[in-house]
């Protein structure tokens, strides 16, 4: 009966989980596509074959908010690395060689909860670039904003409760990562200050 259980377990899970492959590519100093949305269960194949000396770090120490690590930290050339995503979220990734402009997102999203369930496109920001203020649209009234250097340093946090601006000015120019806490929602992008 075991084995049974096994076989049908096996047989089953191409159906729970998505069964896609996607390919990023190393550039000289990019990723090719850098940012991609997937399903839950599918994967993605990072691939260094043009000679450049690059790694991949993904991990929750470099990112906090990242639902989970992934990495290939031992730089060089000629590799492949891939991992399948089965814990949806915004995984935000770099090549630590490279970290200020080789930077990559991964968003996995849940095809089961539909698209009118999926809270994290009811929080936005903007400007995105600005240069003072960023404005955050969200229903709720009291929500995190976490902002990250690209080498993972947290350089600016604030509790935001019954306004919806962040002022922004302190930060030097260059990209950054905002992370934006609300609803029961963690959203993760990509900003640049001016």
């Amino acid at each position: 009966m075991k084995r049974f259980t096994q076989v049908v377990m096996m047989c089953l899970a191409p159906v729970a989980f998505g069964q896609t492959n996607y390919t990023v590519n190393a550039q000289a100093s990019s990723w090719s596509p850098n940012d991609l949305t997937i399903d839950l269960g599918d994967s993605v194949t990072w691939i260094n074959n043009n000679n450049g000396s690059h790694n991949l770090n993904g991990t929750t120490a470099t990112f906090a908010a990242n639902p989970e690590s992934f990495s290939m930290l031992t730089t060089g050339t000629n590799w492949t690395f891939g991992k399948r995503f089965n814990v949806a979220g915004v995984y935000m990734y770099r090549c630590n060689v490279h970290a200020a402009m080789m930077t990559g997102k991964v968003t996995v999203v849940d095809p089961s909860l539909g698209l009118g369930e999926n809270t994290a496109s009811t929080i936005t920001f903007g400007p995105n670039p600005a240069n003072e203020v960023i404005t955050i649209q969200t229903k709720a009234t009291d929500f995190n904003v976490v902002i990250y250097d690209m080498a993972g340093h947290q350089v600016l946090s604030e509790n935001l409760k019954n306004k919806n601006e962040l002022n922004v000015s302190s930060l030097k120019q260059g990209t950054y990562v905002i992370e934006i806490r609300a609803e029961g929602t963690i959203v993760q992008d990509k900003f640049i200050k001016n």
